[in-house]
């Protein structure tokens, strides 16, 4: 996270000099400076996405529709068919959308003054963690909708999936559908992949056709861990694995569980089986959203020793915001009939 306060500018608790050379023989003074952090969700999904810096919320970029026609001609001697006018490239702009989050921790001087460490520091650490965390929640779910100024981004298994439609224009092929759309591909049978064992390889073998060549180099499948353990049992007649095996992908040195040629991605906030669910994301993120940060002033951190008597209000916020790519980049597994 990114501050726009300088830390080393914050005045520095009196316990944080009386502890700075504690006795290293006395038990007590090892275990209180340790931390025990319980789990949360990863934010893996982050490192399927490039992020980059942008210099306002207006930014805007432009995606290509359709490309210029290419035909054969010859020299122009006057008996060659002349080259004709025919179709250019077409354009449409997409927008980057905002969205802000907050942490206000208040710590009173007593546990400043009793700590073994930098709480405040502390306050940076976890808050940025959770952050991360809240910022997938966003790009998974959001709604797009803004209330007493709070806005949400446009989510890929929500907003950029036309959920509230009934996923009318994610339907669509992609010549067809509205740019601000990714496309989602019905299982053909409610609140499953399939049937069967057969009939539940042969969809993932057909999502996997439907994304265009030129991202499948770059492909992924992504799921939680309930979906991933529920496909692993997808087996032939011999018991042996349908979909899922340990190995090496062609674009890739490293090992891991792959599903058809490509490597599984674990995303702990992704939804699981069920009706109209939307369990499993297939595509190359990169190609697909980026994640957008404000140069110089996404991020900002104070304390404040004033508000309330005998304690610090640590604060910290951030803005982020994400933009759509090309929407022809991920498929998106819908049980539904």
């Amino acid at each position: 996270m990114k501050n726009t306060a300088n830390k080393s500018d914050i005045k520095t608790p009196v316990k944080n000099k009386a502890l700075a050379t504690p006795d290293a023989n006395a038990v007590g003074e090892r275990v209180a400076n340790q931390i025990i952090d319980k789990a949360t969700d990863t934010h893996v999904l982050l490192n399927e996405i490039d992020r980059i810096e942008v210099e306002s919320t207006e930014y805007k970029t432009l995606v290509v529709t359709s490309r210029p026609q290419v035909a054969l001609t010859g020299e122009q001697d006057g008996f060659t068919t002349a080259p004709v006018l025919n179709n250019g490239q077409r354009y449409v702009g997409v927008s980057g959308l905002f969205g802000k989050i907050y942490a206000q921790a208040l710590l009173t001087d007593e546990i400043v003054n009793d700590a073994k460490i930098d709480l405040e520091s502390e306050v940076v650490r976890l808050t940025s963690d959770d952050f991360r965390n809240v910022l997938v929640t966003e790009l998974l779910y959001g709604d797009e909708s803004r209330s007493n100024g709070i806005q949400r981004l446009r989510g890929i298994l929500h907003a950029r999936i036309d959920k509230p439609n009934g996923f009318s224009e994610a339907l669509k092929a992609d010549s067809e559908r509205h740019q601000d759309f990714y496309q989602v591909v019905k299982t053909g049978l409610s609140g499953s992949f399939g049937a069967d064992s057969a009939a539940i390889r042969s969809y993932f073998v057909s999502l996997k056709k439907s994304l265009p060549t030129e991202y499948k180099r770059m492909a992924k499948w992504y799921m939680n861990a309930d979906v991933f353990e529920a496909l692993e049992q997808v087996v032939d007649s011999n018991g042996q694995s349908l979909l899922i095996h340990w190995g090496r992908s062609p674009y890739s040195r490293e090992e891991s569980f792959m599903m058809l040629g490509h490597p599984i991605v674990i995303i702990d906030q992704m939804n699981g089986e069920g009706d109209n669910e939307t369990p499993v994301i297939f595509g190359d993120f990169r190609s697909a959203i980026k994640v957008l940060d404000l140069k110089g002033e996404g991020s900002y951190f104070t304390v404040d020793q004033v508000t309330v008597k005998g304690a610090n209000i640590v604060y910290v916020d951030s803005r982020y915001g994400e933009i759509m790519q090309a929407n022809d980049a991920l498929r998106v597994a819908l049980q539904a009939g």
